[in-house]
């Protein structure tokens, strides 16, 4: 009994997992203690299988279909924590689970239940390293199946919605469970893989991984040609019935080609492999029951296509692509199979990336899963993780994994191996015969979808949801939706989401939608609602071509939209409003006409007034009774607690914006103009050794707050106990998604201040409202805070002088704020992007920026007063040898044509020249070329003092690169005013050439006038040629740059001041 005793505490003790790198990581499990005892592990005392791939004893036996009494007690105490349930619900739940189960062997799943079982149990999941998003798991629920027809069709949506044009997303389709007496398996290893064909004893062609499948799928009739890429059909059973086979759609399977730039020979091998990795040859272990047809899909790391193509049981191609690079073969010792790998594996990336195609490298995925184990310890008090498995198989020691030790232990939810569903089959008569043909019908799904009244009737009948979505490029929209989710938490269940991590398939679904979004540069959406948009087009469109008029839809899910931007732009929240128009065309319905709020007035109360109308009619409409709708957060809301430690700025910037972060050293700054400019603009060159860019991207650059301004900011802070600005901290009761860290990272104050927060927006009327009940001050500044927090006229006026957060705690100085409503209320610190303006080809370790510098004035009391923009200012000040944190932003849309002869017209004015820098640069490295196309500069600028990049155009102009350069003066003395577009109609013959005989691309960059102007010069040309070839018009002169926009001809980047 003792020894017992003593096991037993042994057991239960925390494991020390040190990290021979960082010896400041220091971590305690005490998660395991919550792992289940098994018997079946693959690691004894005297034998390790840890590194095959399906050990015996880690292939789950089929159970019978008893379900676990003790796993579904276990599954709904995680449940019901999770989701924090009432003791009264959870009674309830339980108590109808143990009902079914005792009268008939099964229970039920919710899709809720069931959802949070799929995502927990990638979160258990000990080998995998990407487990990180494991919370935005879409979960599609396949037990309502019929057929195998049915499951196609499910298995189609979901790599539909995975593959999501490259931009892909984790997705998992579940099956019915074993203990609902249907037996469903997908036969394949994976959605997407391609066939081995055995042509001949021990010679095959394609992946020798799939000979066994392939034979199996030409037993049951398929009859492909014989090809190194062939995609294997899906192999489908529903019960005891014989499987079923089914070709994906072409359309379905997206498919890179992998090239290397460096190496012609390579591109002659003829690579390709397919975007989407979807496993699905695993059971889901959950709640006591297994459902053992299960399909989950996430995207790659690069490694895992280096070995697909180099293992020899796979492809075995190393030594080929190794000739490719011209390398000797035959002496080991040059590490040939180690530079072939390498090479490879930047073709991988290199190669998804121009594709536009989402993958990872075995950095970037060991540094997240660093992230994510020191998440878990924080969250769980420690990670599952099989060092063998999660240690990419590159690079090795020079990976933070490979130091950190972990700990591998079993949790359920789980997902298991399970035996090939071939190897036990009962095969019934003959199953040989004719190739299938192509099933794929989206008919049914598109029914599904339809949004008809009945359906949504019933649907509403059942559950109250609510789906905000948002779109923004500075933060405030997303600070909208928060506030939003917050007032309809008091009667609704709330879901907010990005618009690009919305499935528009989803929208004939909701009950009650609502769309937060600002409008970026010419009308357009902001980055994170382009995909949606584009989506939700072909939705529209999908859906309507069936229906004589969608808007005849009687009782669709309702909706409304609350549209962000300025007045000061012609093109007045114009996203919004055509978000507003499609969800009408689908036949959704409005619950109240748009709502446009104008920055130059008060958006904060035409946002109260909205919200507190969409509420009250969205209880009205749903028959419930309409709780106050509180703008203002509460007390509560602003309780910080002490921190252990601190997340490093990186990461916790990394955790807040989603993107991987890189580090660039400034090596120099330069002044582009003249001592007597009246402007000034500058050259900063920076040192990189990760970032992967091509002319025309952009980098976004993270700004830095002052520390003066941080410490005035953190002098007005009331801290609990012992706190103060150097004391890591988080907050208390954050909004959390299912234990993921909260919006702010745990930071001192100063950090967060400096690294993550606007201290220099202008606060909001609502902010002002709700400082009132927790903060500290005068009586007399009380009385006046409380008139601008209640008087719009007088918060109108106040807010004109465009006062910061320091401006307001130096006017209210006896003002003291709890240090949570900084971390709560103040919007996330936004990246700066500027274009690049360097070629990478010229500079392989470097990135150039050409920055103008901001410079404006505000009201003031006593006049105007001067303020620069954030960013531009810290570079034009900065000093070499200085880091700062960067990521690049693709710009697909603005890139030089694929055809070198193409020629080329580039107009920018101010700093709008610096991707034209970037495009000459390019060139250059290319004049060795014959038949290189024209490139033809116009350049817009104040005056001679402020010209930028003279030298090097002239250089350029001298060498043949760039054809001819034009300049327009627009406040030179002595000169004419002139703009880019005077120059472009003075040139008329010359563009009418470039466009309509030679096919020229048109690039424009700079502010949304300019570009305006240049749009209208450009169609004015057009129009009056007498040779437009194939153009034609019919409602008005922007049809010509339509036409060329639809050509991929016109290029357009246009910048907004985000100061």
């Amino acid at each position: 009994m003792a020894t017992e005793l003593k096991a037993e505490k042994i057991a239960r003790e925390p494991v020390l997992l040190t990290n021979v790198q960082d010896s400041n990581l220091v971590l305690f499990d005490t998660l395991h203690h919550k792992g289940h005892q098994v018997d079946d592990t693959c690691c004894q005392t005297s034998l390790c299988q840890g590194s095959i791939m399906q050990p015996k004893a880690m292939i789950r036996p089929q159970p019978g279909i008893s379900v676990n009494m003790e796993e579904v007690e276990d599954f709904y105490k995680q449940y019901f924590t999770a989701k924090n349930v009432n003791e009264e619900d959870q009674a309830k739940r339980i108590a109808e689970v143990e009902a079914s189960i005792k009268s008939s062997n099964k229970y039920d799943m919710t899709a809720d239940e069931l959802e949070f079982g799929s995502r927990t149990a990638w979160r258990n999941a000990p080998r995998c390293i990407g487990r990180i998003q494991w919370s935005k798991l879409k979960f599609f629920d396949g037990r309502d199946v019929k057929s195998t027809k049915d499951m196609f069709d499910k298995i189609c949506e979901q790599i539909e919605y995975g593959t999501n044009n490259g931009n892909i997303r984790s997705a998992i389709v579940v099956f019915p469970s074993r203990q609902s007496g249907v037996e469903c398996r997908i036969w394949n290893g994976e959605y997407i893989s391609y066939a081995g064909f055995e042509v001949s004893p021990g010679v095959v062609v394609g992946d020798p991984n799939h000979v066994e499948f392939t034979k199996i799928c030409i037993r049951l009739g398929w009859n492909p040609p014989v090809s190194r890429f062939q995609v294997l059909p899906l192999v489908l059973q529903y019960g005891d019935n014989n499987p079923d086979l089914y070709e994906i759609p072409e359309s379905l399977v997206l498919e890179v080609q992998i090239s290397h730039s460096k190496y012609p020979k390579f591109d002659q091998l003829g690579l390709k492999w397919f975007a989407v990795p979807a496993v699905c040859n695993m059971s889901l272990d959950c709640g006591g029951q297994i459902y053992p047809a299960t399909g989950f899909n996430g995207w790659y790391m690069s490694t895992e296509i280096v070995r697909d193509f180099c293992d020899p049981a796979r492809y075995d191609l190393l030594k080929k692509i190794a000739t490719s690079m011209d390398m000797d073969t035959t002496k080991p010792a040059i590490f040939w199979k180690e530079f072939a790998a390498t090479e490879l594996n930047v073709a991988v990336v290199t190669s998804f990336q121009k594709s536009n195609v989402t993958i990872t490298d075995h950095h970037t995925a060991s540094e997240t899963f660093m992230h994510h184990i020191e998440n878990e310890q924080m969250l769980r008090g420690g990670c599952p993780a099989d060092w063998v498995w999660v240690v990419p198989p590159l690079s090795g020691s020079l990976l933070p994994v490979f130091h950190q030790e972990m700990l591998n232990y079993k949790l359920k939810p789980s997902y298991e191996y399970q035996t090939k569903a071939w190897v036990r089959f009962m095969w019934k008569g003959s199953v040989q015969g004719k190739a299938r043909p192509k099933m794929l019908s989206f008919r049914s799904i598109n029914r599904a979808m339809m949004l008809c009244g009945g359906i949504m009737k019933a649907a509403l009948s059942k559950r109250r949801y609510c789906t905000i979505l948002y779109a923004t490029e500075t933060g405030i929209s997303e600070g909208y939706a928060n506030k939003l989710q917050r007032i309809f938490g008091q009667a609704f269940h709330v879901e907010v989401l990005s618009m690009d991590m919305y499935d528009v398939s989803r929208l004939g679904g909701e009950e009650l939608l609502f769309i937060v979004t600002s409008t970026f540069g010419n009308g357009e959406a902001p980055e994170n609602g382009k995909s949606f948009e584009k989506n939700l087009i072909k939705f529209v469109e999908k859906i309507t071509s069936g229906s004589k008029d969608s808007n005849e839809t009687e009782n669709g899910p309702l909706f409304s939209v609350f549209g962000l931007g300025s007045s000061a732009y012609p093109n007045f929240c114009a996203f919004a409003k055509r978000v507003d128009d499609l969800l009408k065309k689908l036949g959704m319905e409005r619950l109240s006409d748009i709502q446009t709020a104008d920055e130059k007035k008060n958006q904060d109360l035409a946002f109260r007034e909205w919200s507190t109308k969409v509420y009250t009619k969205a209880c009205s409409s749903f028959g419930m009774q309409a709780k106050s709708a509180a703008n203002g957060a509460s007390v509560q809301d602003f309780k910080v607690s002490s921190a252990t430690e601190s997340v490093s700025v990186i990461k916790g910037l990394q955790h807040i914006h989603k993107k991987l972060i890189s580090t660039c050293e400034v090596l120099s700054v330069e002044s582009l103009v003249s001592a007597d400019a009246n402007c000034s603009t500058v050259l900063v060159k920076f040192q990189h050794d990760q970032l992967l860019y091509s002319p025309g991207d952009h980098l976004a650059i993270f700004p830095t707050n002052s520390k003066d301004k941080v410490e005035k900011l953190c002098q007005s802070c009331i801290f609990e106990d012992e706190m103060n600005m150097d004391t890591p901290v988080s907050l208390i009761d954050a909004p959390e998604n299912e234990g993921v860290m909260s919006r702010i990272p745990p930071a001192t104050m100063f950090t967060a201040l400096t690294n993550y927060l606007d201290i220099e927006c202008t606060p909001r009327q609502c902010d002002l409202e709700a400082l009132l009940p927790v903060c500290k001050c005068d009586e007399d500044q009380r009385q006046k805070l409380t008139q601008l927090s209640t008087d719009s006229n007088a918060y109108n006026a106040w807010a004109e002088l465009k006062p910061s957060w320091v401006d307001f705690v130096t006017e209210f100085s006896s003002v003291r704020i709890p240090a949570g409503f900084y971390l709560t209320e103040l919007p996330v610190l936004q990246p700066r992007y500027y274009s690049i303006s360097n070629s990478p080809s010229m500079y392989p370790d470097q990135v150039h920026l050409t920055v103008g510098v901001l410079e404006y004035q505000v009201k003031s009391e006593n006049g105007e007063r001067q303020k620069f923009g954030l960013c531009s200012k810290l570079l034009e000040t900065i000093v070499p040898g200085t880091k700062i944190y960067a990521f690049v932003r693709r710009f697909p849309d603005f890139q030089l044509p694929s055809a070198i002869k193409s020629d080329i017209i580039m107009v920018g004015a101010g700093s709008g020249l610096a991707p034209f820098r970037s495009f000459w640069q390019e060139r250059t490295k290319l004049a060795s070329e014959s038949g290189a196309g024209e490139l033809h500069l116009f350049q817009g600028c104040r005056t001679k003092s402020s010209l930028l990049h003279a030298e090097e155009i002239n250089g350029a102009v001298n060498s043949k690169v760039i054809t001819s350069s034009v300049t327009a003066f627009s406040r030179e003395k002595d000169m004419p005013k002139a703009y880019v577009q005077d120059r472009l109609l003075e040139c008329r013959e010359l563009i009418e050439e470039l466009l309509l005989r030679k096919k020229a691309h048109f690039y424009v960059c700079g502010d949304i006038k300019m570009a305006i102007g240049v749009s209208k010069a450009v169609s004015s040309i057009l129009a009056g040629s007498t040779r437009n070839g194939d153009m034609t018009a019919s409602d008005g002169e922007l049809d010509y740059v339509e036409i060329m926009k639809q050509e991929g001809r016109y290029h357009e980047d246009i910048f907004a001041v985000l100061v």
